[in-house]
């Protein structure tokens, strides 16, 4: 018995010798190819040539593929066009796609998806389009991306749809895509919003996560919709719009915010006072002013921030350090020792006497229907 564990020991540390260096053998396999493809990648742009035949195994060497993506990412102009040539000559997308439609193994397959969306032009997006419907998560959120790079429009309502039959985090991280279209893509969002806010079971998680999107891209055609949003009976929506609004604004958002300011719920108004920031004038001192003793600590903080940007707001949180109201001279205080703008004399120490602060509350999870 002790002869048998001693040698299946031995030929356990064998076998594990074993896969060490044939592991070995094969990362110092790919880091000679990388340096070669480097090398060979270099000269073709250095010269402008793009031979007529390149050795077997090229087009689909992952270590090929990656040194594409990192002169894909670092070049541009004339050097970028010609390793778009260079990719469209290998046929390295056309190498790829049967790649991504064979199921199995997987860890290829998903790898093939990725190097597809560095590496894919305009050529790919109907290919791209078809993979929004894959079963997998990680194909349909590659391929959305793939989709912004190569700027197909018309894939924008087909991401904002897939996001209504997906979970929350997959929903994010496919409207996430839509920023890379940019202003282009505004008309498409805000009226695939408006359809799906009127639609009998509109997706709230979609609408917010779209409201979000306009935000970041910050076109000034997505207000009417926004706004729309803002005056929605919708807690998530009117959250989602009051953060947009301070990057996608006018005047008439500025009214609207200000409106906003009183909303029921704490979330709305913290969300719109910090807006206000981006388009307040010293008009608006005052109402900012109230929010200092709002009953919620987010709403009271992000009313000193707000002061302490807009015209003639510091004048205001120096006359709040006298209020009566502790929570408003708390909250001026604490803004003011963090801008070093206190007032000689006046010490950054917090009221001793604190009253009862109601509890934060976040909002509910939405569900959305299910992904077929």
């Amino acid at each position: 018995m002790t002869v048998v564990l001693a040698a299946s020991t031995v030929i356990a540390a064998l076998a594990l010798v074993s896969i060490k260096m044939a592991h070995r053998i094969i990362l110092n396999s790919r880091g000679v190819r990388t340096a070669h493809y480097l090398a060979a990648v270099a000269e073709m742009i250095g010269r402008r040539y793009i031979p007529t035949e390149i050795p077997k195994g090229w087009r689909t060497d992952t270590a090929f593929h990656d040194i594409l993506i990192d002169y894909r990412r670092l070049v541009e102009g004339e050097d970028g066009r010609f390793i778009d040539r260079m990719i469209e000559e290998f046929g390295i997308v056309d190498a790829l796609i049967p790649r991504i439609r064979w199921i199995f193994p997987q860890t290829s397959r998903l790898r093939a998806v990725s190097t597809l969306v560095e590496l894919a032009d305009r050529s790919a997006a109907p290919f791209l389009r078809s993979l929004l419907d894959d079963r997998n998560d990680y194909v349909r959120t590659h391929a959305a991306h793939g989709l912004a790079r190569i700027h197909d429009l018309t894939a924008v309502p087909l991401i904002l749809d897939l996001s209504t039959r997906v979970r929350p985090w997959e929903a994010a991280r496919l409207t996430d895509s839509l920023v890379a279209f940019g202003v282009d893509a505004v008309p498409l969002i805000t009226e695939w919003a408006s359809d799906e806010m009127d639609s009998p079971r509109p997706s709230v998680e979609a609408v917010t996560q779209s409201a979000r999107v306009l935000g970041f891209i910050g076109d000034n055609a997505a207000e009417p919709v926004l706004l729309r949003l803002l005056s929605s009976p919708n807690l998530e929506w009117r959250i989602a719009a009051a953060s947009a609004l301070g990057r996608v604004g006018t005047d008439e958002a500025r009214t609207a915010l200000l409106n906003a300011l009183a909303d029921n719920a704490w979330e709305v108004r913290a969300r719109a006072v910090r807006a206000m920031a981006a388009l307040a004038d010293e008009t608006v001192g005052p109402a900012v002013v109230a929010l200092l003793g709002d009953t919620e600590w987010w709403v009271r903080q992000n009313a000193a921030e707000t002061l302490g940007e807009i015209p003639g707001g510091v004048a205001l949180l120096l006359d709040a350090l006298d209020s009566p109201d502790k929570f408003a001279a708390d909250s001026a205080l604490n803004q003011l020792a963090e801008m070093r703008k206190l007032p000689p004399g006046r010490l950054p120490v917090l009221s001793r006497e604190r009253p009862h602060e109601a509890p934060i509350v976040l909002p509910e999870l939405v569900e959305t229907r299910p992904f077929s």
